[in-house]
């Protein structure tokens, strides 16, 4: 399956400089929004996840081919 992923601040270090905090991950039939994360190695600094535009908080929710997921990490700073 294919799924969408846009990231955003020091997330988007996760892919090449060209994808510009864009690209399509495919991850295995039936992953879920923790495997996507887990993909991308930023599983434990995440603030805010969302799927097809509205807001996800079960990180265990199913993913199917062709989900929009945006991700945007704890801000931090003083």
């Amino acid at each position: 399956m294919h799924v969408h992923v846009q990231l955003f601040s020091r997330f988007r270090e996760r892919l090449p400089p060209e994808a510009r905090g864009q690209a399509t991950i495919k991850l295995p039939d039936n992953a879920t929004v923790d495997d996507l994360l887990a993909h991308l190695d930023i599983a434990g600094r995440v603030h805010l996840i969302a799927v097809n535009e509205e807001p996800e908080t079960d990180r265990g929710r199913a993913l199917r081919d062709g989900d929009a997921v945006r991700v945007f990490p704890v801000v931090v700073g003083g």
